[in-house]
């Protein structure tokens, strides 16, 4: 069940993530009705070439996207470790229970 919900949010997220990204692209230029003029590939670089005017600044800064990442692997392992000593504690509660029971049937 919690695989099922696992895979359910994956997959509402990817939706979502492609959805917002087709929201944000640009729209498609509307075709033609002439075709244009072949040109040589010279003349379609020169044509394409868009100059740089100066250094962008980054939008987000590296050290907060990296105490981020840290924050998450951080949070998995935590619970990862909870989620095996959960599994510990029941296999442990198991043995007891399977030993108690083989004592039962050896006493009679």
């Amino acid at each position: 069940m919690r695989a099922l919900i696992a895979a359910v949010l994956v997959l509402g997220s990817t939706i979502l993530i492609a959805t917002m990204t087709r929201a944000q692209a640009p729209p498609a230029e509307p075709a033609t009705a002439a075709p244009e003029p072949q040109k040589d590939a010279a003349e379609e670089r020169a044509t394409q070439f868009v100059g740089v005017r100066g250094p962008e600044a980054e939008s987000v800064p590296g050290g907060a996207l990296m105490l981020a990442a840290y924050a998450i692997v951080w949070l998995l392992l935590f619970l990862f470790l909870r989620r095996i000593r959960g599994l510990q504690r029941q296999t442990a509660q198991e043995l007891e229970r399977l030993s108690a029971e083989i004592q039962t049937v050896e006493d009679r």
